[in-house]
């Protein structure tokens, strides 16, 4: 089996796990990002108790790249505590805007390495997800008027 091929096997897998999550009480933040070259779209709604991210929800309407970015987002939420979102959310999108660093910042992100190398007009279906997540951290909503 190609390398490419099991870089698009695991990006598939990483795209299911975006497409298989929801979020089980009312958001305290959220924010909306479009690509505008792509179409891509991700709303990201989280729920943060003092300054801990302690539940994360994305929605996807785009490609397979940003669906895996969404589910790379739920594998640092699941696996690591906010802090290592926190810096994938700053790391990912730094290590694709940096021609020369070929070190990975997770070996979770393998299966976007042909992104990086072969498909550099496919990189802002990757970092989307990242940055809509960056945003929604700082966009709380008013909860003052629910009952």
């Amino acid at each position: 089996m190609s390398q490419d091929r099991l870089y698009q096997e695991q990006l598939l897998e990483l795209a299911r796990l975006a497409r298989n999550n929801s979020m089980q009480a009312e958001p305290t933040h959220r924010a909306e990002m479009l690509n505008p070259s792509c179409g891509d779209k991700v709303m990201v709604a989280l729920i943060i108790d003092q300054q801990n991210v302690k539940s994360i929800d994305v929605k996807v309407r785009g490609c397979a790249i940003c669906e895996a970015a969404a589910g790379l987002m739920y594998h640092f939420s699941n696996h690591h505590d906010s802090t290592m979102l926190n810096q994938m959310s700053t790391a990912i999108p730094e290590w694709f805007a940096d021609d020369n660093d070929t070190k990975l910042p997770d070996h979770a992100l393998e299966p976007l390495i042909p992104v990086k190398l072969s498909y550099r007009n496919r990189i802002r279906c990757a970092t989307l997800p990242f940055e809509a997540y960056t945003l929604a951290k700082q966009s709380p909503l008013d909860l003052s008027n629910k009952p």
